[in-house]
């Protein structure tokens, strides 16, 4: 079956004993045509170059998610056996409720969602302490830690300054002997951010959807999508479940991802903006939500070159 051909529904439903009306829904992401009816999603892989693969770890990490009483679809029916389609398809549980990035991309509007998230997280890094993955369909969250090849090759591109270029260089040295210290591996959703996360109207967290990325990993890399503004939230909600499973300094490794997401869009997007000051604000933020603030950063002065930034 090539992308322009018609997706079998009506016999999906028949095969897998689905009642009630089909329509297709807008899917978020590449990796999925999505169809529901009132109570079931069905989410078939397209030819994108992950969609397989993702399609067959969220077929083994949301089942042991859901298990964990996590709030996540359940899985009804994953079928790879190439009988019905020429590749992986799905049928979950429903959420009916609205994607967070859409209902509201202002996060100080939704704290209390985001406290929820942060909640939900620590609850799946406790309670997951195995997955079975005979087929080894899970991935592997790993942090990139060769930040200052990244920034090379940025700075090559012209589309930062020189300053800006010097500003990270400090940051990247003042982050990375922290960054290399060995943290506690928890499962994973690996993917979470603002249109994978499910809630009513009023803002109460239903779903985290899409764990097409899921394995086991340091715990602060679940925050690098996660929007700046959202992070102070999460983290409260997440403390109050697993008050010390980040670790000593938790803030540091969040920003190193954060910063090589940010480098990495600048790449590809010349007018990205990378928030080294919102960065810094973050990592020396004091009173209750940071137990181990980041110090120095702000006092590093960075002088102006001649060149104007094109940021």
């Amino acid at each position: 079956m090539t992308e322009d051909a018609p997706d079998p529904i009506n016999t999906i439903r028949e095969v897998c004993g689905m009642s009630g009306s089909w329509y297709r829904l807008e899917s978020t992401g590449l990796a999925n045509r999505i169809y529901a009816t009132r109570d079931v999603v069905v989410r078939i892989a397209t030819d994108h170059e992950e969609a397989f693969s993702d399609a067959r770890t969220e077929s083994v990490a949301a089942p042991v998610a859901h298990a964990a009483g996590l709030l996540t679809p359940r899985l009804l029916v994953f079928d790879d056996s190439r009988q019905l389609l020429d590749r992986p398809y799905s049928v979950w549980e429903r959420v009916n409720g609205k994607t967070l990035g859409r209902l509201s991309p202002d996060p100080h509007s939704m704290s209390d969602t985001w406290r929820q998230v942060g909640s939900q997280l620590a609850l799946l890094h406790v309670r997951v302490k195995q997955c079975d993955d005979p087929n080894g369909y899970l991935d592997k969250p790993e942090r990139n830690l060769s930040l200052d090849c990244v920034l090379e090759k940025l700075a090559s591109t012209g589309n930062i300054s020189r300053t800006l270029a010097k500003e990270i260089s400090l940051l990247i040295d003042e982050l990375h002997s922290v960054v290399l210290k060995e943290a506690k591996s928890c499962f994973l959703h690996n993917d979470l951010h603002d249109m994978n996360i499910m809630c009513t109207r009023g803002g109460q967290l239903m779903a985290l959807i899409d764990w097409g990325d899921a394995g086991w990993g340091d715990p602060t890399i679940e925050f690098a999508q996660i929007p700046l503004p959202a992070l102070p939230y999460v983290l409260e909600g997440y403390r109050e479940v697993a008050p010390d499973l980040l670790g000593g300094t938790p803030e540091a490794r969040i920003i190193w991802d954060k910063l090589d997401y940010a480098m990495m869009e600048s790449l590809e997007n010349p007018s990205h903006i990378i928030p080294m000051e919102a960065y810094k604000q973050f990592l020396n933020a004091k009173g209750d939500r940071f137990k181990n603030p980041m110090l120095g950063l702000a006092n590093k002065a960075i002088q102006p070159d001649a060149r104007t930034s094109r940021r």
